[in-house]
């Protein structure tokens, strides 16, 4: 086996969630899961975790934190592209490409699930292709702007994608990325209890370093790369692991409870500039 992101083939075991295994490369710290589920396995198991009615209802209880977090990125991306004509690869029911439709871009939406598409082209009046974006009939240089928000994580080829992505994009077209950072202090505190460590739904677990070799590999050009993370899913990451209904328990849920509202706030921002945020953001232009 040869790691998708340096080349590198020496591995070992990080890990084991459920009946897979968490691999890591010696040299770059790509985690893979193993083994890799089919891919008529990653199918039944993307239609029965994403349903529309539950994302959609999951919506509206976090509407106001979404919608925040969604004008937020796109102040971001409007740093490098004002305007023009956005790709939300793996859009779900299509609410970030709703806010972009709102500042002014002219969107368009991909969805491997179904109805999660049908949903956000009803509600929404979206554009959302089902199916794989390879299969979407987009030309090449559609697009001056392509997000991938915690996608690239359950794609059996990052590589192949990565070559798709780009081919979709214009010349000095600007690639978003999120994904979870397998190098975050939260990965390392947490171990296989770490809310983002969910196989066979993530194959791949990044770091920035292999997620920036990829990158530079398939051909883009890296702007800016930085980790964060919402401290609401730091917190309650870490509170899963305690159960209140032991004495231990209790005594660090109320160590944590102080420790979330007095230390994290500041303790954050030091690992986020440390590039050990639970989440990896990359903004990168196609050259």
């Amino acid at each position: 086996m040869e790691c998708i992101a340096c080349g590198g083939k020496n591995f070992s075991v990080w890990g084991r969630k459920d009946a897979y295994e968490i691999l890591k490369c010696a040299a770059c710290g790509l985690g893979i899961t193993w083994p890799q589920p089919s891919t008529a396995q990653i199918g039944e198991f993307n239609r029965d975790i994403y349903s529309a009615r539950e994302r959609a209802a999951a919506y509206e209880v976090r509407r106001r934190e979404l919608d925040l977090r969604h004008e937020a990125a796109l102040v971001k991306i409007m740093k490098f592209k004002r305007s023009g004509v956005l790709l939300d690869i793996g859009c779900n029911i299509g609410v970030f490409l709703k806010a972009a439709r709102s500042a002014g871009f002219d969107v368009f939406g991909s969805e491997i699930n179904t109805e999660c598409a049908t949903y956000g082209r009803e509600k929404y009046g979206l554009d959302i292709r089902p199916g794989v974006v390879s299969a979407a009939g987009f030309n090449s240089g559609d697009f001056d702007v392509v997000t991938l928000f915690d996608v690239l994580e359950h794609v059996p080829e990052p590589f192949v994608f990565l070559k798709e992505v780009k081919r979709l994009l214009k010349s000095d077209g600007l690639l978003v990325l999120q994904a979870p950072n397998f190098d975050s202090f939260m990965a390392g505190l947490m171990r296989e209890n770490w809310a983002w460590l969910t196989p066979p739904d993530h194959l791949y677990h990044f770091t920035p370093g292999s997620l920036l070799r990829l990158l530079k590999a398939v051909g883009f050009e890296i702007e800016e790369i930085s980790t964060w993370e919402p401290a609401g899913d730091f917190i309650g990451n870490i509170y899963s692991d305690f159960p209140a209904r032991s004495v231990t328990g209790r005594i660090l849920r109320k160590f944590l409870w102080f420790f979330s509202i007095f230390l994290v706030p500041f303790f954050q921002r030091l690992w986020w500039k440390a590039g050990k945020g639970g989440l990896i953001g990359i903004y990168a232009v196609k050259r």
